[in-house]
């Protein structure tokens, strides 16, 4: 008996779609050895081809115990089910990715475990799926299948899925596009400060705190682009005003800004509220169907607040959205293609969650190409008396009065730590508005949470100095603070001290305050 070595080659072509509509091809070439029974003399001479391909078919290739080995080597993950979604098979290199046992899986129905996202549209439509890219969190793998439909004497049995981990080469193609997104931004000069001008809708957004102005001047040039921002910062801080400056300073401003508040939305609706749904999509759908979300947006900017709180599978299909830019309706194959902006945001660090596993790194990579991180209120004290005068503008105009704040309270609210940032500041100056009985706010209108910023600054432990040096104490102390506020702005602080210019220099020389 001879060894002699027919190659029968099986070629794989597996089709990924990357961002950049790229297709790349691997090939699998399996080789497969039969035993061919010859005398020498025989192996000397030309073997028939097709002879020994018969010899193949009849020795090998009937053989089940045979069919289920060459299955069983096959480098890639293989599973058959029956019609009802049954396991029937699974190969070692299945029980190798997904780190199961062929006697826990074979003989269960498929749901009891991860199945893949596409596998029951195969075997209710009878056509194959190849190039599906699905996610497995048991695994916390990406894997790409080809899904084919099993017959036999023209009815659908089941069908049977080859599947490569793709993690790595997903990732890698991520982390590329990010680079190559944000060169190609830098390249339009988006850290270029040279311009002390901002647009209109980002002008009431910051006076003198030079980070944040630099923020805003990195924001008004991504503006102009469809890049995606991500805006990180503390609750409170005011992501939502700067993702609508961005808005309305972009070739989008005339479309819709849609919010979506992650965290305010049940995982068992989002789906439904993002993607929306054909009629009858399930029960107690809207007979008319309903348009989602991201739909809505075709031509503006979404705006997803809290992506944080988005839990693993909903990053999944938001990342393929990202990717394809285009949706399926709850309920419809229809493909709708989108064209909107994303800005994202979040208080929470995705940095710490994809350490933990909590936040997909592929998807921070396509939501993070520009980040802005906004400093809170109690790291920009300098425009707290400008936010504050700002929002008591506002107020007067809906409350129809007259108001002005005493430079007392200025300073105090220049002092106070703000944990709730501008959004604390703008309900007490709206609280003060509704409650003032005169014309100036004071510091008696003010509730208890600024007791230590009231008269003890200033005072400390001079209560037994002569009332003139306690004041000459005060004045020197409160023209010293309202100099360190306003980053020594002598124009600001005047403003801030509600003071004559003469009377200020005046003061500056009879206090020897240096600037």
């Amino acid at each position: 008996m001879h060894l002699c070595q027919f190659y029968i080659f099986i070629i794989e072509l597996v089709f990924i779609k990357t961002f950049h509509k790229t297709i790349y091809i691997w090939y699998t070439v399996y080789i497969i050895y039969t035993l061919i029974e010859r005398s020498t003399q025989d192996m000397i001479s030309n073997v028939n081809l097709n002879e020994a391909q018969n010899i193949i078919n009849q020795d090998c290739f009937t053989n089940e115990s045979i069919l289920l080995k060459i299955l069983s080597n096959i480098p890639e993950a293989i599973i058959v089910i029956d019609i009802n979604t049954k396991i029937c098979f699974i190969n070692d290199a299945y029980c190798r990715l997904f780190k199961k046992d062929k006697q826990e899986i074979i003989g269960r129905l498929l749901s009891k475990f991860e199945p893949l996202a596409r596998i029951h549209d195969v075997l209710k439509n009878g056509e194959p799926m190849v190039g599906d890219i699905s996610h497995i969190h048991s695994a916390n793998i990406d894997v790409v299948a080809d899904i084919m439909p099993l017959f036999y004497n023209g009815t659908l049995i089941g069908a049977v899925a080859n599947m490569k981990n793709v993690t790595d080469i997903i990732h890698m193609q991520i982390e590329l596009d990010h680079f190559k997104s944000l060169t190609q931004f830098l390249k339009e000069e988006l850290y270029n400060n040279n311009s002390d001008n901002l647009p209109d809708s980002f002008k009431h957004l910051a006076r003198q705190n030079k980070t944040f102005v630099n923020i805003l001047k990195i924001a008004s040039k991504v503006a102009s682009t469809d890049a995606s921002v991500f805006i990180d910062g503390e609750s409170g801080v005011g992501k939502e005003v700067m993702a609508q400056a961005i808005h309305s300073s972009s070739k989008r401003s005339s479309g819709p800004f849609i919010k979506i508040n992650c965290s305010a939305i049940p995982e068992s609706l989002i789906e439904s509220e993002l993607f929306g749904y054909q009629s009858g999509a399930f029960t107690g759908a809207n007979s008319n169907g309903r348009i989602g979300r991201f739909e809505s947006a075709n031509g503006g900017t979404v705006f997803l607040d809290e992506i944080g709180e988005m839990s693993l599978s909903m990053q999944v299909k938001f990342l393929r959205v990202l990717q394809e830019k285009e949706i399926e309706r709850v309920g419809s194959n229809k493909k709708i293609k989108l064209d909107f902006r994303l800005i994202s945001a979040t208080n929470r660090n995705l940095e710490k969650m994809i350490e933990d596993g909590t936040f997909r790194l592929d998807l921070f990579y396509r939501i993070n190409v520009v980040p802005l991180r906004i400093p809170p209120l109690r790291d920009r004290k300098e425009d707290i008396p400008y936010y504050a005068n700002l929002f008591l503008e506002e107020m007067c105009a809906t409350y129809n009065k007259e108001l002005t704040f005493s430079p007392e309270v200025l300073r105090i609210f220049s002092n106070y730590e703000w944990p709730g940032n501008i959004r604390e500041l703008k309900n007490i100056v709206e609280q003060l508005a509704i409650l003032c009985s005169e014309d100036i706010i004071t510091s008696e209108f003010l509730s208890s949470k600024f007791d230590k910023q009231i008269g003890s600054q200033y005072i400390g432990n001079s209560s037994n100095l002569p009332l003139n040096k306690l004041i000459e104490k005060v004045e020197r102390e409160a023209i010293i603070s309202a100099l360190q506020c306003t980053n020594n702005n002598k124009t600001h602080a005047i403003e801030m001290l509600g003071i004559s210019r003469r009377g200020f220099y005046q003061k500056l020389e009879k206090y020897n305050i240096k600037t």
